[in-house]
C-alpha cells in the first residue's frame, strides 16, 4: 500500500490550515493570500526607498504596519467565514479600496523614489479585473486616479521641490491613461466570463435532456424500456446477493386500439399520458414505472413480497378506472387496465419472470379485463 511522504501530508495539512476544504472558500483565501504577499513585498520596496534616503523611516514603518494589518484583517474574515454573509464573499471590493489608499499613501512617503508606486497601483488593478464587472472596474478606476490626483495636488504643495507639478501632471496622465484601459479590460473580461458562464449552463442543460432521452419515454415522461432492462437486472443481482425478492408487474391498457380507431391518436396519446400520471401518484415511492412499449407498462416493485405488491397493483387499477380523458372530438373517454403480477423465484432468471408475468397478464384480459392475475 503506498503512503503520501512526510512532507506531502505537512503540505496538505498547512494548505487546510490555510485555506479550508470548501473549494470555493479556498479559491477566496488563496486570492486573499496572494493580495497579502504583495502588500508584503511592496513592504519591503518601501524599506528599500527608506534604505537609500527617499522616505522617513517612522512614516513608513506605520504605513507598513497599517497596510499589513488590514490585509491580515481581510484575510481572517475571509478564513473565519465571516465574510460569507456579504453580497461577495471575496471581498474584492474592499480589498482594492484598501490597497489603492496604501498605495496613493505610498506614493506620498517615496519621494524622489515615488515611481515605484504607480506599478503597485496598476497591479492592483490587474488584481481585481478578473473579479470586477465593468462598471464596477470603471467605479474603481475613477476612485484611483481621484485619489492619486488629490495625492500629488497634496504634495506638490507640500513639498514642490520635489513633487514638482510637471512631472506629477505627467504622472497622472499615465494613469489616466492606464486605468481606464485596465477597466476596459475588465469589462471585455467580465463579458467573456458571462458569455462562458452562460455555455456552461447550456451545455449542462443540453446534457440533461440527453440523459432524458436515453432513459425517458418522450410522450408519458416514464422511464423507457431500455432503463427500465437495467434496472431490473440490477434488482435481480441485488436479489443474488441475499436481498429480498421484488415483484413485477406488466400492466395492459384494455381495448386501446379501440380508442386510436373511434377518437384518433391524439386521444390514444392523451389517455396514455393521463394513465402514467395518475398510476406514479398511486405507486410508492419506491416502486419504479416504465413505458414497456405501445400501450404497455412494468411496474416493478422492489424488496416487495406479494400481498403488498398485489394491494399496490389493485390501488393503480382502481385509481384509473375513475378517470374520465376528454377526447379533441368532444367525446369523454373512460378505461381500464389489466395485469399481470408476479413474484421472482429464488435463483431465477430475468427472462424466466418477464414469461410467466406476460402469462398472467393475457390469463386477466382472457378473464374478462380490468383485473389483475397474480401468482
Amino acid at each position: 500500500m503506498e503512503t503520501s511522504p512526510p512532507s506531502a501530508d505537512a503540505a496538505q495539512a498547512w494548505s487546510r490550515w490555510l485555506f479550508g476544504q470548501d473549494a470555493a472558500q479556498a479559491m477566496r483565501l488563496r486570492q486573499s493570500g496572494l493580495a497579502l504577499l504583495l502588500m508584503a513585498l511592496s513592504v519591503l520596496l518601501m524599506q528599500y526607498a527608506v534604505d537609500r534616503g527617499g522616505a522617513l523611516a517612522d512614516y513608513v514603518h506605520v504605513w507598513a504596519a497599517v497596510a499589513l494589518g488590514g490585509m491580515a484583517v481581510i484575510y481572517l474574515m475571509i478564513r473565519s467565514g465571516w465574510a460569507r454573509r456579504l453580497r461577495d464573499p471575496s471581498m474584492t471590493v474592499p480589498q482594492m479600496l484598501f490597497a489603492v489608499a496604501m498605495g496613493s499613501i505610498g506614493y506620498a512617503l517615496l519621494g524622489q523614489l515615488r515611481g515605484m508606486a504607480l506599478p503597485a497601483l496598476v497591479l492592483i488593478m490587474m488584481f481585481g479585473m478578473f473579479k470586477l464587472g465593468a462598471r464596477a472596474a470603471l467605479w474603481m478606476s475613477v476612485y484611483a486616479l481621484a485619489l492619486l490626483g488629490l495625492t500629488m495636488a497634496w504634495m506638490t504643495q507640500l513639498a514642490p521641490q520635489v513633487y514638482r507639478p510637471a512631472i506629477e501632471l505627467g504622472h497622472f496622465l499615465i494613469m489616466a491613461c492606464v486605468l481606464p484601459a485596465g477597466s476596459l479590460l475588465a469589462g471585455r473580461i467580465s463579458r467573456i466570463r458571462a458569455q462562458q458562464q452562460a455555455q456552461k449552463l447550456e451545455l449542462s442543460q443540453a446534457l440533461e435532456q440527453i440523459r432524458a432521452m436515453a432513459t425517458r419515454d418522450a410522450l408519458t415522461g416514464l422511464l423507457n424500456r431500455r432503463h427500465m432492462q437495467t434496472l431490473l437486472e440490477q434488482e435481480v443481482l441485488r436479489c443474488q446477493r441475499g436481498g429480498t425478492g421484488y415483484c413485477i408487474a406488466l400492466i395492459d391498457l384494455d381495448n386501446f386500439k379501440r380508442v386510436n380507431d373511434q377518437h384518433g391518436h391524439a386521444a390514444g396519446d392523451a389517455v396514455l399520458r393521463e394513465f402514467a400520471d395518475a398510476a406514479q401518484q398511486a405507486i410508492r415511492g419506491a416502486d419504479v414505472l416504465a413505458r414497456w412499449g405501445g400501450e404497455e407498462f412494468v411496474l416493478l416493485l422492489a424488496d416487495t413480497r406479494m400481498p403488498a405488491a398485489r394491494a399496490g397493483v389493485e390501488r393503480v387499477r382502481r385509481r384509473i378506472e375513475g378517470i374520465d380523458v376528454a377526447a379533441q372530438d368532444g367525446a369523454t373517454i373512460k378505461f381500464t387496465l389489466s395485469a399481470g403480477l408476479t413474484e421472482s423465484l429464488a435463483g431465477e432468471a430475468l427472462k424466466e419472470t418477464l414469461e410467466r408475468v406476460d402469462r398472467l397478464l393475457y390469463r386477466a384480459k382472457a378473464e374478462g379485463r380490468n383485473r389483475v392475475a397474480w401468482e
